[in-house]
C-alpha cells in the first residue's frame, strides 16, 4: 500500500484536528490496522470530526542509530533515522468508534559502515489509557538507499487506529506514544548522547 499524502494536518503543531466526518459502515476490526477505504456517511457535511487523542513522541525515541557493532564512532555508523513530522486526522467510524489515521515522516542518513542497499526501520504506536498501555503495535518501514544520496526523506504507510470510544469534540482519556522501537543499547545511547527535545504533538 502506498503512503497517503492527502492529510494536511501536522500533529507536531499544537492544534486540534477538525476535518469533515467520514463514517464507515464496517465495524472496527481492532487496533492498529492498515488503512482501509471508507465511504461518506449520512450528514457528513454537517458535522465536524471528533477531537483526536493527544499524540506524543518521546525525545529518546525520536532518533534511530544503527552501528556495525564495532564502536559508536562516525566510521561505525550504518544508518541514522530521525522523526521529523507526524501527521494525522480523526473521523467517526460509528457511534462508539473513533478512527485516527497516522503517518510518519522520517529523514534517513546512510552511514559509512553501510554494506546493504536496504534498511528496515522499526517504529511503534502505543495506545495509552491514563498511565496504562492498552495496546502497542510495532511496524517496520523498509527503505532503499537512493543512488548518490547520503540523506533522504521517506514517509511511512498510513495506519488507522480504532478506539472503542464515542467520537466527541472533547478530549478523551486515551493518548498515543509514537517513536522508533529501540534495543536496550540504542535507548541507552540516545539517553546518554542526545539532547532532549519536546515533541508534544498537539
Amino acid at each position: 500500500m502506498m503512503p497517503d499524502h492527502s492529510m494536511p494536518y501536522d500533529l507536531t503543531r499544537l492544534r486540534r484536528l477538525l476535518p469533515r466526518v467520514t463514517a464507515c459502515g464496517a465495524l472496527a476490526m481492532g487496533l492498529l490496522t492498515t488503512l482501509a477505504a471508507c465511504s461518506g456517511g449520512e450528514s457528513a457535511s454537517m458535522e465536524f470530526a471528533p477531537a483526536c487523542p493527544i499524540t506524543h513522541i518521546p525525545s529518546e525515541a525520536a532518533d534511530y542509530y544503527l552501528y556495525n557493532g564495532k564502536g559508536t564512532g562516525f566510521g561505525d555508523l550504518v544508518a541514522r533515522a530521525s522523526i521529523v513530522k507526524l501527521e494525522g486526522e480523526c473521523s467517526a467510524g460509528g457511534p462508539k468508534d473513533l478512527k485516527t489515521r497516522v503517518v510518519l515522516h522520517i529523514t534517513v542518513e546512510r552511514g559509512p559502515a553501510s554494506s546493504t542497499e536496504m534498511l528496515n526501520i522499526p517504529w511503534f504506536i502505543a495506545v495509552m489509557h491514563g498511565d496504562r498501555i492498552v495496546n502497542k503495535h510495532i511496524f517496520r518501514h523498509t527503505v532503499t538507499f537512493p543512488a548518490n544520496l547520503a540523506t533522504f526523506d521517506t514517509t511511512s504507510k498510513v495506519v488507522t487506529i480504532d478506539l472503542p470510544i464515542p467520537p466527541r469534540n472533547v478530549d478523551s482519556d486515551y493518548r498515543f506514544e509514537v517513536g522508533f522501537q529501540l534495543s536496550p543499547r540504542q535507548l541507552e545511547y540516545n539517553q546518554t548522547h542526545l539532547k532532549r527535545a519536546n515533541y508534544q504533538a498537539y
